[in-house]
């Protein structure tokens, strides 16, 4: 099975559907919420393709990314909730101080509920570690503790996968660091990381927006 996206939450997140082997997938950044009206469309859709969710993967925690995991808990208790250590503490008594000043940046009170309903993290992630067969990549500057994950040949072609999160966007953007957490520094500092390990013509799949568009190094600002 390929990778498949599913736009959810109210911010329309890329939630990825990523196959592992068999029936079994992890699903990196769950947002379908009642607030969205979209609360079952994860695990519809896996019921639909009779997959197993063995994890859940969070690219960083912001809020738009995290309100739909305890609807994936429910469906599927064993599955495993992995995050870089840097942010374990905004699922550990959530809403954490990072999801509780972007909250109020956002002017979003009603969020506060459906965030504090998520559970905690379970699988700290670190820099260089092997999830499912991907890399991790550490790379700080939208959120402490933002990560990608490569993988050489998950593409429908062979050719390599990056699930980029709010790190990198298409036309060479960047997550925003104006917030709570966010560092213009460490960001630059990230993508030029990705300019040197990342191979052009890898697949790229961000948190937002277009997906599936080719890395090019020359591009990113």
């Amino acid at each position: 099975m390929k990778l498949h996206v599913i736009r959810t939450g109210v911010l329309k997140v890329n939630t990825l559907i990523v196959p592992i082997c068999d029936n079994q997938c992890f699903v990196v950044d769950p947002a379908a919420c009642e607030l969205s009206g979209d609360s079952s469309v994860i695990t519809d859709f896996l019921a639909a393709h009779n997959l197993v969710c063995k994890a859940i993967v969070l690219t960083h925690a912001h809020f738009d990314h995290i309100t739909g995991i305890a609807g994936l808990k429910s469906v599927f208790p064993d599955a495993k909730i992995a995050l870089h250590q840097a942010e374990l503490l905004e699922l550990s008594s959530p809403p954490g101080p990072m999801n509780s000043s972007v909250m109020q940046f956002f002017g979003a009170p009603q969020l506060f509920e459906a965030v504090a309903a998520q559970p905690a993290a379970d699988t700290p992630l670190q820099d260089n570690s092997i999830f499912f067969g991907w890399k991790v990549i550490h790379t700080p500057g939208h959120t402490p503790g933002s990560i990608c994950l490569y993988n050489a040949t998950a593409g429908e072609s062979g050719q390599g996968v990056l699930i980029s999160g709010d790190t990198l966007f298409d036309y060479g953007g960047y997550g925003r660091t104006d917030m709570y957490g966010g560092n213009e520094i460490e960001i630059h500092k990230s993508l030029e990381r990705l300019r040197r390990e990342i191979p052009d013509g890898t697949l790229v799949y961000p948190g937002h927006d277009n997906f599936g568009f080719s890395f090019k190094s020359d591009s990113i600002n």
